[in-house]
């Protein structure tokens, strides 16, 4: 009986051994995890980053809230390190660096019941969200969207956390749909720049560029959509007008086109360029008289734009060449001659634009050309012969 007692004392006092044992090796390994915070604080990160690596994998340490939260400030305070001394080794030390970090802080707050770590955290977050500012500003100057799009969406997760102490930033909103377009992932670009349309950020620009979105993925009926919603929202935005008469132009819907321009020069009738494009479209239509009203409208308004000077004489010659293609099917010598002279005078009125049209850009090799076939047709020699000059003069030079 007295044996079986000693041997009761032994097992007991064995058994309190093995966990004051256990308990002090618990202690000293939490004691780590906080001479890691420590060496955060006085800036040597390696014997942090050595003292929690070391508590990761602890039994005692690997599961304990601190040492995640620990983990969390280490991979945080070397990305930030590494990005004041451009030193990307340290800003390297772990995947995703930031990531890992917020990833650490989230951890830290799932497993500590006591709810201690949570404060820590709130204090964390808004030099996290600068980081990650930074971090998604970096990779879009360096072109790397995939990456851009990546930060700017992890810091729309820390500003929408209930934990963070501030307001979700339209401004993150639009650019993380910008780094999305630019990684040509258009459908998380659709999305952020719905959200920019419905908080009204950025006036036509979200709008414009979800329809550059849907144009680059073929998506024309989404596109003319778009435009049109674009319109409907800033009616007086000349820039959205023009966009939407050239998709029409681009896409063959010229009757559409001419109906928007119709409005654009109701709008702004001062607009030399308006009745110039109205004019070209008449003319692609070979409705010489309607797009020769236009175009001297336009340079009524505007005698120095070479475009329209030099579509002007484009439209007359047009319209000579198919009078006299018409004369060409005239039996009678009479009734031909007739029609011949007056096919020459519409030749003869294109040269003034076209000559102004040189005088503006004197090395147009298009301009010349005209003008070389202008003055064949005029049989005005002399001319030829310079502007044919001109013309071997321009092709030797290339």
């Amino acid at each position: 009986m007295k044996s079986n007692f000693i041997s009761l004392l032994i097992i007991t006092a064995m058994t309190v051994s093995i966990s004051a044992c256990s308990t002090l090796e618990a202690v000293a390994q939490k004691g780590k995890v906080s001479s890691a915070l420590n060496f955060v604080e006085t800036g040597n990160l390696d014997k942090a980053q050595e003292a929690v690596d070391a508590a990761l994998v602890h039994e005692k340490t690997k599961d304990w809230p601190k040492t995640h939260y620990a983990m969390g400030r280490i991979a945080q305070a070397m990305w930030e390190k590494g990005s004041e001394s451009k030193d990307e080794k340290l800003m390297n030390a772990y995947d995703d660096q930031l990531i890992y970090a917020y990833d650490s802080y989230l951890k830290s707050i799932k497993l500590d019941d006591k709810n201690n770590m949570e404060k820590l955290v709130i204090v964390q977050l808004p030099a996290l969200a600068n980081d990650f500012l930074s971090w998604a500003a970096m990779e879009f100057e360096e072109q790397n969207y995939d990456k851009s799009t990546i930060a700017f969406e992890k810091l729309l997760d820390i500003q929408k956390s209930d934990i963070y102490m501030g307001n979700v930033d339209t401004v993150v909103i639009f650019n993380t749909a910008l780094a999305a377009y630019n990684a040509k992932d258009f459908k998380k670009a659709h999305k952020y720049l719905d959200q920019s349309i419905d908080l009204h950020y950025g006036e036509a620009t979200p709008y414009l560029l979800k329809y550059q979105a849907y144009s680059e993925e073929g998506d024309l009926e989404n596109a003319e959509m778009t435009l049109r919603k674009t319109l409907e929202a800033f009616p007086e935005d000349e820039q959205v007008l023009l966009i939407m008469i050239q998709f029409f132009i681009d896409n063959d819907k010229r009757e559409d086109a001419l109906d928007y321009l119709n409005l654009a020069i109701e709008d702004s009738p001062d607009n030399h360029n308006f009745h110039y494009v109205k004019g070209v479209l008449y003319m692609q239509a070979e409705e010489y008289d309607k797009a020769l009203e236009s175009l001297l409208k336009s340079i009524e308004l505007d005698n120095e734009y070479f475009e329209s000077q030099y579509n002007t004489g484009v439209c007359y010659y047009n319209k000579g060449a198919s009078m006299l293609e018409a004369a060409n099917e005239i039996m009678d010598p009479n009734e031909y001659n007739k029609a011949f002279e007056e096919a020459k005078e519409v030749f003869a009125s294109a040269l003034p634009y076209m000559e102004r049209a040189r005088e503006l850009n004197p090395t147009d090799f298009d301009t010349l050309t005209s003008l070389k076939e202008l003055y064949y047709r005029l049989q005005m020699t002399d001319k030829y012969q310079e502007v044919l000059a001109k013309i071997a003069e321009l092709e030797g030079g290339k």
